[in-house]
């Protein structure tokens, strides 16, 4: 059996850190906890479970202009350090408002990793469930139960390849966190399950944004184009957080669980019967492959050529917004559905479902 380490970093989850930390050590994973030197207790909160589970705790601080701050990047690049020191086979990153889970009902965490592992493949992506409040919501011992709905996750949030295998030249940073890079990546094609909390009260939600979030993130970040989520929002009033319940659907893990290895499944049968005999497909040798395999269809090379450039410029406005019916002939609507569908399949199994999850709503006329 494969060792297992999750490494969590955290600032003021007092309310939920040993409810996170329990689930994980109950399926099986080690954790190490980076404490963003919380102000309410967070840590002292888990210190009894140190040698039961929990390997460490330690405390970071991070500074600029002698301003303490928030610096994502900083505590990205200290999860890297941990986890080339640290001497487990496969690590998590991980946050203290999240449950996880593998895709398969009956096997632990630490059991679907060691399946990923046992396949071949060095990386894990997750399928991200926002879990919301409503105003019925009652917060009690285990938020997780507490809390059974869910919203979808932000386009911005569709890329969730957070689990690796141990590798010197990990990089978590790079991507904001998002998307894991090692040397060889391999992603195994079906996702496991995130269960995210973001909000769990009125009060939580007006202490964590304005006070705990806003008021501490780095303008270094910021100058790059993070953090900007909570720009519009002075204070946050309940319709910031509570959501109407028609909106939301509620969470059944075994359904959910099937869903994603069904998903998985029709991805790999099309892409096998797609490209039988034919390598494994990259961003760099897509365009060729298909402006070849047309071209031996008996479509025009000038043409293919087209039909590539305009499949490519309809898969980017497709994961970025909502699309009207786009005119095109029946042949030319084919072979645009096939290359995107190409593309989407492509995407998907190097971890970015995005273009794979808009599809459906793609439409020619």
């Amino acid at each position: 059996m494969i060792d297992v380490c999750a490494i969590m970093a955290v600032y003021n989850e007092a309310d939920i850190v040993r409810e996170a930390v329990s689930k994980l050590i109950e399926q099986g994973v080690d954790v190490y906890l980076i404490d963003n030197a919380s102000t309410d207790g967070t840590a002292q909160r888990v210190e009894d479970l140190i040698g039961r589970g929990v390997i460490d705790i330690e405390t970071a601080r991070f500074f600029e202009d002698e301003r303490e701050v928030y610096d994502w990047t900083a505590l990205l690049k200290l999860k890297e350090q941990l986890a080339r020191r640290l001497h487990h086979d496969w690590f998590l990153h991980v946050d203290a408002d999240e449950v996880r889970y593998a895709p398969w009902p009956g096997l632990s965490l630490r059991e679907g990793i060691g399946r990923v592992d046992a396949a071949g493949y060095n990386l894990i992506n997750f399928k991200l469930f926002n879990f919301r409040l409503t105003e019925d919501t009652a917060i009690g011992s285990d938020f997780e139960s507490s809390m059974p709905m869910y919203s979808g996750a932000e386009r911005f949030n569709q890329r969730q390849v957070k689990a690796w295998k141990a590798s010197p030249e990990v990089d978590i940073s790079s991507l904001g966190g998002h998307h894991i890079r090692v040397p060889g990546a391999r992603v195994f094609p079906t996702r496991f399950i995130l269960k995210h909390y973001p909000v769990r009260s009125l009060e939580h939600g007006r202490r964590k944004i304005i006070a705990e979030r806003k008021a501490r993130f780095s303008q270094v970040e910021r100058q790059r184009g993070w953090h900007v989520q909570y720009d519009h929002l002075v204070d946050v009033d309940p319709k910031d957080v509570f959501w109407d319940p028609a909106k939301l659907t509620s969470f059944d893990r075994e359904r959910e669980s099937l869903a994603l290895l069904a998903e998985s499944s029709s991805v790999l049968s099309q892409t096998f019967t797609e490209l039988f005999a034919a390598p494994p497909l990259d961003e760099n040798r897509f365009g060729a492959y298909w402006v070849e395999r047309l071209c031996g269809e008996g479509i025009d090379s000038a043409h293919a050529e087209v039909l590539l450039k305009v499949a490519e410029g309809i898969a980017g406005m497709l994961t970025q917004q909502e699309l009207p019916p786009i005119a095109s002939s029946a042949e030319d609507s084919l072979q645009l559905r096939r290359i995107i569908g190409s593309l989407a399949r492509m995407r998907y199994l190097a971890g970015d479902p995005t273009l794979n999850d808009r599809l459906p709503l793609l439409q020619f006329s």
